[in-house]
């Protein structure tokens, strides 16, 4: 059974606002950083010839002076999400998929599956005609399975 938002915040640091974050089922997980990759990255099989793209940071710009937070206006592409929320599923199984919220307007991340701490971001895709998104948007929602 998937855990109440109650039992899954023990397994997550640096929710920003409990009542907007807390769902029937998980926690709400909220954006901190997007990136891109820059350079392309190349694969062998053994390894050793492994070189992982550069990685760049999108700065989130202001509408106006008086915002206190920034939008990041993302064209079509492939993009790389950093959340807020550090989240650790030590002893169940974690699962992070894109709110209704972000596909609704046709994009979408990568689902995660977790047991530790969360280690991979999220990609992710961008349709088209893009997608602006505001520092700290919901865009994903953490459900822990028992």
């Amino acid at each position: 059974m998937f855990l109440s938002a109650e039992d899954v915040k023990e397994r997550v640091d640096g929710i920003i606002h409990e009542d907007t974050q807390f769902a029937d089922k998980g926690i709400d997980l909220t954006v901190n950083k997007i990136s891109r990759v820059s350079t392309p990255t190349e694969l062998d099989f053994g390894g050793s010839e492994e070189k992982l793209g550069e990685v760049e940071e999108i700065e989130a710009e202001k509408r106006s002076a008086e915002d206190d937070y920034g939008w990041w206006k993302l064209e079509r592409g492939v993009y790389i999400i950093e959340f807020n929320e550090e989240v650790s599923v030590e002893d169940e199984i974690g699962l992070i998929v894109p709110l209704d919220r972000l596909t609704v307007g046709g994009c979408f991340h990568s689902p995660l599956v977790i047991h530790g701490d969360l280690s991979g971001q999220p990609v992710l895709f961008v349709s088209s005609p893009g997608l602006n998104l505001k520092e700290n948007a919901r865009v994903s929602r953490l459900l822990v399975w028992r």
